[in-house]
């Protein structure tokens, strides 16, 4: 007797019977039945009428294996089959087909254009392609161009604009137009409207804020003021002007939301020494002199005095420390010192000396076995600035150290004066202090002019702290914070006078360091054994001027004539951006992150980013 059929068995085959009016029963019966030529005990998978159709295998035999090619997808259990998968009869298969939308809606990142790209305006209903019983098939689909499922319309696209919260300035006509006339490109479907920025308050200069370097002798007499043409102004005079800033005016995205323009960015000007600020944003000068403008958030303004020395600067008139410019009508001697909080001009050269200063440097001459340091430089290499640094530091701990040693003492249930903790640290732990107070005290005697309203008020307090016996008595915390903050005054005035559009301007050098965070210009013979660093840029402006031996590097780019020579002396140039040379006989060459070794000479030529790997090759292979 055979055995019962179970009810799984029974609705699957229900399933099967029940296919459609088209399917021909005897026929999909025949497809199980048609045997292989090997007689495969394996299970079997069919395709027909849309549906697909498995048969389990026969004891020893594998399961059936199903495979879908693009855009069907088949689901086994609700999982998409990504390869070759096996099936049986008691997997519940699925299919679908995956294709592209009729269109896109794609917005700009900016929101303020959005796009519309057609792709079709019909979709098409697809058909399973029918296959015969195998152990293995592949589902594939055919588009039926016959049966349209779904048409595109005007409505259903600004339904779903609308959706997407996209209603400002919507392009009805344009889509409408796309719809009829396809083009399959991406149109401008809406479009918002940009917010317009605003203008930046400007500061309006009515003087520069450069030397114009024109030294020039005229019947063998230098007319140093005339032909050096240092700005100046005259009593009442408007030096600059604050423009205020203007407002932006808002705009709008394609969802409606307001686009508000970046806040213009405002400049605060203050008035300082022989200037007044007036109620209209003008700065005017209160008496006669060189204008400058200093600071970087807060634009300050100023008339400098002028500290003239009418021969040499050597031993009998001393270093010079000046709070303005600093004008020198003969050479500067050896071994002495020039800081001013401002510009030097030299009308002879310089020898083995020192000159800082936080704006331009100007040398006639020759500068010989010297350092001159400009702008930044002048800041860093400032002996106040430098000294007055080191010795914060100092008081900072020294400060940390009393209150540690205090808190030791009362641990114990004693008690120890605030100034006496103070003494035995300065001559126990911070002798250093004592040392930096006197190298500052000397460098402030040599002050021509006070750039501190509060400097005496400093020096007495300075000189306070080298004495002991009354140091007991007057010290507590407050007035040791007061003493640190007197010193960071005095040093942040040193910094507040750093300028911005800076120079060093010489004639020519020789075994000498140039520092300027602006530009280097050497008018006359050039430089040897030297070492060069700027900024901005560094020119030579004589046909005849010569680089040897040298080392120059510039933040912008470098122009010179005969770099090197045919004794073998060897330069080493670098620039970010260029380098120009008449000839160059030896020597490196760097352009931002590239260097060449230039060991045959060439002539008429400039360097850049792009050359300097071809010269670079073309030096190696030679």
């Amino acid at each position: 007797m055979p055995d019962r059929m179970n009810e799984q068995e029974l609705n699957q085959l229900i399933n099967m019977l029940e296919l459609s009016e088209n399917v021909d029963e005897e026929a999909l019966d025949a497809s199980f039945a048609e045997p292989d030529l090997d007689n495969d005990l394996g299970g079997r998978v069919l395709v027909r009428a849309g549906k697909i159709f498995v048969q389990d295998p026969l004891p020893g035999g594998s399961p059936a294996v199903i495979t879908a090619a693009a855009p069907v997808v088949v689901l086994v259990n609700g999982q998409p089959v990504t390869g070759p998968a096996e099936v049986t009869s008691l997997d519940k298969i699925e299919w679908s087909i995956t294709e592209p939308p009729l269109y896109k809606i794609h917005v700009s990142e900016d929101h303020l254009q959005a796009f519309f790209t057609l792709y079709s305006t019909r979709r098409y209903q697809w058909k399973l392609n029918d296959c015969y019983s195998s152990s293995m098939i592949e589902v594939g689909a055919a588009m039926d161009t016959d049966t349209v499922i779904e048409l595109l319309g005007l409505n259903q696209i600004i339904a779903d604009f609308e959706q997407r919260g996209i209603m400002q300035n919507l392009n009805i006509s344009g889509i409408h137009a796309e719809l009829q006339n396809p083009t399959y490109q991406p149109i401008t479907a809406a479009k918002g409207r940009a917010a317009v920025p605003g203008e930046n308050a400007s500061l309006e200069l009515f003087f520069s804020e450069t030397i114009e370097n024109d030294f020039s002798e005229i019947e063998g007499q230098v007319d140093f003021r005339s032909h050096l043409r240092i700005p100046s102004v005259i009593r009442g005079q408007v030096i600059a002007r604050r423009l205020p800033f203007v407002e932006g005016i808002p705009g709008c995205d394609v969802y409606g939301e307001i686009l508000y323009p970046p806040r213009p960015g405002d400049i605060t000007i203050a008035a300082h020494n022989n200037t007044v600020l007036l109620i209209n944003n003008e700065i005017r000068a209160l008496r006669e002199g060189r204008p400058r403008v200093t600071g970087e958030k807060v634009k300050s303004f100023d008339i400098t005095t002028t500290y003239t020395v009418p021969g040499n600067v050597s031993i009998k008139t001393g270093n010079i420390l000046f709070s303005g410019d600093v004008v020198v009508r003969g050479n500067v001697e050896d071994n002495m010192i020039i800081e001013s909080l401002g510009n030097v001009y030299v009308e002879g050269s310089v020898y083995n000396s020192t000159i800082t200063a936080t704006g331009s440097i100007v040398v006639k001459g020759n500068v010989v076995n010297s350092n001159l340091y400009s702008g930044y430089f002048g800041v860093m290499y400032n002996r106040i600035f430098n000294c007055s640094k080191l010795l914060i530091e100092e008081a900072m701990l020294l400060k940390k150290a009393v209150r540690m040693l205090i808190q030791a003492v009362q641990a114990r249930k004693q008690s120890v004066k605030y100034g006496q903790a103070v003494v035995l640290l300065l001559e126990s732990k911070f002798q250093k202090i004592p040392e930096l107070i006197k190298e500052l005290l000397s460098v402030l005697a040599t002050v021509q002019a006070s750039y501190h309203q509060d400097l005496e008020q400093t020096l007495h307090f300075l000189k306070l702290m080298l004495k002991p016996v009354q140091l007991i008595d007057f010290m507590n915390e407050a007035s040791l914070s007061g003493v640190i903050n007197m010193i960071e005054e005095l040093h942040a005035g040193v910094a507040r006078m750093q300028e911005n559009k800076v120079e060093v301007n010489i004639g020519k050098c020789q075994n000498s360091t140039l520092k300027s965070n602006g530009d280097i210009i050497i008018h006359r013979d050039g430089i040897v054994q030297s070492e060069l660093f700027s900024s901005g840029n560094i020119s030579f402006r004589k046909v005849f001027a010569v680089c040897r031996g040298s080392r120059l590097e510039a933040g912008g780019s470098i122009s010179a004539y005969y770099v090197g020579g045919e004794s073998g002396a060897q330069s080493y140039l670098k620039a970010k951006h260029s380098i120009t040379v008449r000839k160059i006989y030896l020597g490196r060459i760097t352009i931002d992150r590239y260097a060449a070794d230039i060991t045959t000479p060439l002539e008429n030529i400039t360097f850049d980013a792009d050359n300097i790997r071809i010269i670079k090759l073309r030096m190696e292979s030679e």
